[in-house]
């Protein structure tokens, strides 16, 4: 239980700050599996001085990382929320020495059922947590041999499966929209967001629970937004004709699926 093991949540909070490593490929908190546990852990230093040796070697693999500071009251909530990544646990770095440690006894989970199974999911823990593997390794900028090949697809077949199995979450601006008006009048006021690559190409974006729709919403807070949840089948029937595909959780993974590859992962790995 958290309360076994406090004494190092009391550590942190005392701390001048907690710095945790992000992922330069999903703005994430970084994971990495245990290798005899298999936990999913996430990385913590109280000390900033630390850091830049300790991700040497990433970088030397193309495993760009970066520390994020969490300060003061923010440190429970950040804690937290390694919960709605998939996390179970931390490797928490201290003079040169790494500990690991439950994530359970730090701080205590979330009810991560009903945040995952309310009307509009709050947490989707599976969907992202494989999704941050696979871009954390499809955005290494490295030529793959066969086995780094396998390795990848392997982590696109998790990611995809748990993709089919979830809720997404798709929004609309309905600002312009009034009780007077009929659903075809209403459909044509309807605004839904969209986001374009740099060669103009038009995506849909999707997300995987609310905060990521709040993160993608944050500077379009006077509007009136409609959330959906979808299945993945449904995706088609929510996007925008001119749409290449959908980008999803564009303020995290960000990643870009063409309506070919969505179609292509359904064949391959659909239940």
């Amino acid at each position: 239980m958290a309360g076994e093991t406090s004494f190092l949540l009391k550590k942190f909070e005392k701390a001048d700050a907690l710095y945790a490593l992000f992922s330069q490929s999903t703005k994430l908190p970084f994971v990495e599996m245990d290798e005899e546990t298999y936990e999913d852990c996430a990385y913590l230093f109280t000390d900033k001085d630390q850091i830049q040796d300790f991700i040497k070697p990433y970088a030397e693999k193309k495993i760009m990382l970066a520390a994020g500071q969490v300060k003061g009251a923010a440190i429970r909530p950040f804690l937290s929320s390694l919960y709605c990544y998939g996390m179970n646990a931390i490797r928490y770095v201290d003079g040169g020495t790494v500990m690991k440690e439950e994530l359970s006894k730090v701080i205590e989970s979330p009810d991560l059922d009903a945040m995952k199974n309310s009307k509009i999911p709050r947490a989707n823990p599976e969907m992202q947590l494989t999704a941050m593997y696979f871009v954390q390794e499809l955005k290494r900028p490295v030529k793959r041999e066969l086995p780094e090949q396998k390795h990848l697809k392997e982590l696109e077949e998790e990611m995809a499966v748990n993709m089919m199995r979830s809720q997404w979450i798709v929004c609309a601006d309905i600002s312009d929209v009034t009780e007077e008006m009929t659903k075809e009048e209403a459909a044509k006021k309807m605004k839904l967001p969209y986001v374009k690559t740099k060669n103009g190409d038009i995506y849909q974006p999707i997300f995987s629970d609310f905060t990521e729709c709040q993160k993608f919403n944050q500077d379009n807070k006077g509007a009136k937004l409609r959330l959906m949840a979808v299945s993945y089948d449904d995706i088609p029937k929510y996007s925008i004709r001119e749409a290449k595909g959908i980008c999803f959780n564009p303020k995290g993974v960000n990643l870009f699926l063409t309506k070919e590859m969505l179609e292509k992962m359904k064949a391959e790995y659909g239940e």
